[in-house]
């Protein structure tokens, strides 16, 4: 059974979509000018990921799928934005000083998240992968790595906020978008060793 399916495939170019539209469309620096940067990294990150939900179902042969995939996905992120800006100022972001960072924010965590999730899963599996922590096949194990390192990886990146280390990078929210997008791109590789050491030993349990 080959390790390099689908789920691998779409994994690997969202890496490369999500370093694209954080660190090359982006006519200004994450550093010098989030704001700037996050408004134009924002909707190119969801086209990207827009694109890879039809360029996944292509692959596995489901194109019938795209346009309802597509909807959810879009509804989905919208919701996302909001609920995570709430979590956001709960765990400590400003309330109303610096809102278009934390909606920003939140708006390229819920995407990064949540898009991934339509991009490999082909069934309604949410709350067995989500809410048991049970991924079994190889598209919840994609969709369960990336969500979960990227969150991770965002809550990583707030511990350095408070720091008295006077770095441009502690700036709000600049070290949480860094490290969200290293966050995910550590998902899909821990994607891809968990479900190919899965096959592996599964194969040579059934010889």
């Amino acid at each position: 059974m080959s390790l390099f399916g689908t789920e691998f495939i779409v994994g690997f170019l969202a890496i490369g979509v999500n370093y694209v539209s954080t660190f090359i469309l982006p006519t200004t620096h994450l550093l010098k000018d989030p704001i700037q940067t996050l408004s134009v990294t924002v909707p190119s990150l969801l086209l990207g990921h827009l694109l890879l939900v039809m360029t996944a179902n292509v692959l596995r042969g489901t194109p019938n799928r795209i346009l309802r995939n597509i909807g959810y996905s879009l509804l989905s992120v919208v919701v996302g934005t909001g609920v995570l800006h709430a979590l956001t100022i709960l765990f400590g972001a400003p309330l109303t000083e610096k809102i278009s960072n934390t909606v920003l924010f939140s708006a390229y965590l819920s995407i990064i998240t949540i898009m991934p999730c339509f991009e490999v899963l082909t069934e309604n599996v949410w709350l067995k992968v989500f809410i048991q922590h049970c991924p079994v096949s190889t598209p919840e194990i994609y969709a369960y790595t990336q969500a979960i390192c990227s969150l991770s990886g965002a809550w990583v990146g707030a511990i350095v906020l408070p720091l008295d280390w006077d770095r441009e990078w502690q700036a709000w929210p600049i070290s949480c978008i860094i490290s969200t997008y290293v966050g995910h791109s550590v998902g899909v590789v821990a994607a891809f060793v968990w479900s190919s050491l899965k096959k592996i030993l599964g194969k040579k349990k059934s010889e």
